[in-house]
């Protein structure tokens, strides 16, 4: 592992190293690894483990500076089979980030397979894919591995990419599947733009998720 995103440094509170950095600017957060600690945050809130977390949605409310995040999570809709949580990340007290979790209680995931199902084709894994070479490279791009089976990412239009992240999430912790998932999804809109990001600026203002299994 190439360090870690962030440094537990109280209760719910967070420091936010460099590797937080997006391509738009040093002083900004990539939404991935805020999110990505909304989901430990749901995660570790009264562990059970008869349930999962099966959805997330992340509405990201402005800029996310590189600064301490006070996470706080609750539960807003209680329930034997399903349950419904949310988590705000904040800085200076400004919420920055809202998340709504979905828990299920887990079921058999030998579901019966319908129609035609190809699987991603796995890229040579050796070579990473150069990823957005015009913008920030020195925060979260350089900790995160692209391999491209199609596309590219300094190409315009649709891709498909494998990612991976060689930081950890939280500093001395090992990352969850779900946490590994949520820190590389919110790059999709990033390797398949239509159009040059930097005459036609498209930053997500949200991010959704959803898994029928654990990754």
């Amino acid at each position: 592992m190439t360090g870690a995103f962030y440094e537990q440094i109280g209760h719910g509170r967070f420091a936010s190293s460099s590797l937080t950095a997006g391509p738009w600017s040093a002083e900004s957060q990539h939404a991935g690894p805020p999110s990505a600690l909304l989901v430990r945050a749901f995660e570790q809130f009264e562990p059970d483990a008869g349930v999962r977390l099966a959805r997330l949605s992340v509405d990201v409310l402005g800029p996310v500076p590189i600064a301490p995040l006070d996470i706080e999570v609750h539960r807003i809709r209680p329930g034997r089979s399903v349950e419904l949580l949310e988590a705000t990340a904040s800085v200076d007290g400004r919420p920055a980030l809202v998340a709504r979790g979905w828990r299920m209680r887990r079921t058999p995931d030998n579901f019966p397979t319908v129609g035609e199902h190809r699987g991603p084709a796995v890229p040579d894994t050796r070579v990473r894919g150069e990823m957005m070479s015009y913008a920030h490279q020195d925060g979260y791009l350089s900790v995160v591995d692209f391999s491209f089976v199609s596309g590219g990412g300094d190409d315009l239009g649709p891709a498909e990419t494998w990612g991976r992240s060689r930081a950890d999430l939280v500093e001395g912790e090992t990352m969850t599947g779900w946490q590994h998932t949520v820190t590389v999804a919110d790059s999709s809109s990033g390797v398949s733009m239509a159009t040059d990001p930097l005459t036609y600026p498209s930053i997500n203002c949200d991010l959704v998720v959803s898994l029928h299994r654990d990754p």
